[in-house]
């Protein structure tokens, strides 16, 4: 009982950070690391580094979230069949 409650718990708790953090995936595309910031930046400058670091900081969760859920499936199909 308490293996099936915590396998469900993980699973809604992925399933809730993937769909959380999947538009970091879309709006990372174009984007490369590190963010460089100009020699004499202004303000604007700063604030589209810090939007593209927070961009591909949403991508890498995402593909963390989304790796760990294609590994949890087959853990959760096996604790069925036990």
């Amino acid at each position: 009982m308490r293996k099936t409650l915590t396998r469900t718990v993980a699973v809604i708790a992925l399933s809730a950070g993937a769909f959380g953090l999947a538009g970091g995936i879309a709006s990372a595309d174009e984007l490369t690391a590190p963010v460089v910031v100009p020699q004499h930046p202004t303000g604007a400058d700063y604030v589209n580094a810090w939007n593209q670091s927070g961009a591909l900081l949403g991508a890498g969760a995402a593909g963390l979230i989304s790796s760990a859920w294609a590994g949890a499936i087959p853990s959760i199909l096996e604790g069925v069949v036990d």
